[in-house]
């Protein structure tokens, strides 16, 4: 209670008559941290500093974070011991500070700092180089540095591969860095079972992660497998139940198992909220689009773009916008022939997304290419919500509807 009232503590009380109980959402806590710790003067320790000054500001830092850890894994799940600091940081206190401050720059889910939790990192394993969680952590990174457009999907893919290789090196049990292959093995390699079995066993050793919880629930709803997906999402909440990340999420989940317009509203509702939340705009985009709104898809394209403010979205959403001043059709046009140029340079996987520009603007020739083209690959497709669109608008075209069936992929339940 006094540090939320002295220090800024994030926590979020929730409502109702009787006693009060608090929550605390472990991004929200990185970034509190990374903001200051007690004594700023001793955040920061080079070196060359008395070994009793570097000695403090690592015990300092690990005293907050096994904190705020019980604090967290009290109310979510009492019967759950928690982690040991000392696993939680490195030995060294330079390090030890540079990591919480990188953790907090993750937290914060801006390309920029993205880029700056990376730089960190890297010193922290410079200073240490057996600490396992820094290579997991940037294994996180890379993975979000190509979500925020920072990175290119094969060279953030492969540089998460090696962080994660050699977090698994020094700790083949390390929780986080088996999540972060898992992601690899699914959006990726498209090996479903190993995903399946790297999520399972992130879980089995820390069944507390809500990231974990929410990449798996992602994998299970691209995949299909819609009820394990959902059961997933529940449990994340459970640990962090304001999270706006997952909240965005599942209103796609939702969107992708059919439920159209309550997925819809809810992500209008979380844009009032969260107006600064890219994800939203990302996902609306898509629903206009399904709906035969490409209107509505360019001005959602350009909403994303200017939450992000990176080149190539800006660029993007610009050339968008000058193609829908000829016509939709011109506009999907560009938005295929994009898609297609990324699958050459090895930056997409699949057809499943021009595929779905395609009929969604009603163009059955382009559409039934892409489908034959992605016979040729043999191509399995995860894009599930994509998938169920399809199929639901072209449901009495039996060329579409062979083409699609062979297009699915196994469950990635029975997969493991």
């Amino acid at each position: 209670m006094r540090w939320a009232s002295e220090r800024g503590l994030p926590i979020h009380r929730i409502p109702g008559a009787g006693r009060g109980s608090v929550y605390a959402l472990t991004d929200e806590l990185d970034a509190w941290l990374g903001s200051g710790l007690p004594d700023d003067g001793d955040r920061e320790v080079s070196p060359a500093a008395p070994a009793k000054s570097r000695r403090w500001t690592r015990v300092t830092a690990a005293a907050l974070l096994a904190a705020t850890t019980l604090a967290i894994g009290v109310y979510a799940w009492p019967d759950a011991p928690a982690p040991d600091a000392r696993a939680l940081l490195p030995e060294n206190g330079q390090a030890a500070s540079i990591y919480v401050e990188a953790r907090a720059d993750w937290a914060r889910r801006t390309p920029d700092a993205i880029l700056r939790a990376i730089e960190k990192l890297k010193r922290v394993t410079a200073i240490e180089p057996q600490f396992a969680p820094a290579y997991s952590a940037l294994a996180d990174c890379y993975l979000l540095a190509r979500e925020f457009g920072s990175l290119r999907d094969v060279e953030a893919f492969a540089r998460a591969q090696t962080a994660v290789d050699t977090a698994l090196k020094i700790n083949p049990d390390h929780a986080g860095a088996l999540r972060a292959r898992g992601f690899i093995d699914y959006w990726w390699r498209g090996d479903r079972a190993a995903a399946a079995r790297d999520f399972e066993r992130s879980l089995a050793l820390d069944s507390r992660s809500a990231q974990t919880l929410f990449w798996f629930a992602n994998a299970l709803i691209d995949n299909g497998d819609f009820d394990d997906g959902m059961r997933r999402f529940s449990e994340a909440r459970l640990i962090e139940p304001a999270s706006p990340a997952i909240a965005a999420d599942v209103a796609w989940a939702r969107w992708s198992v059919g439920q159209t317009a309550p997925a819809k509203q809810a992500l209008l509702d979380l844009r009032r909220e969260h107006p600064g939340l890219a994800t939203v705009p990302d996902y609306l985009s898509v629903v206009a689009l399904s709906d035969g709104d490409v209107a509505g898809f360019v001005q959602e394209v350009e909403i994303m773009a200017r939450l992000r403010q990176e080149d190539g979205i800006s660029r993007y959403a610009a050339a968008l916008r000058t193609a829908s001043a000829k016509d939709h059709l011109a506009a999907a046009t560009f938005v295929i022939d994009d898609a297609l140029a990324e699958v050459e340079a090895g930056d997409r996987q699949t057809l499943a997304w021009p595929a779905f520009v395609a009929s969604a603007v009603g163009d059955r020739d382009r559409l039934l290419a892409l489908l034959r083209k992605a016979e040729a690959r043999n191509e399995l497709w995860g894009s599930a919500g994509l998938r169920r669109h399809i199929a639901a608008r072209w449901g009495g075209d039996s060329a579409i509807a062979t083409l699609l069936r062979r297009r699915v992929a196994p469950s990635l339940v029975r997969a493991r």
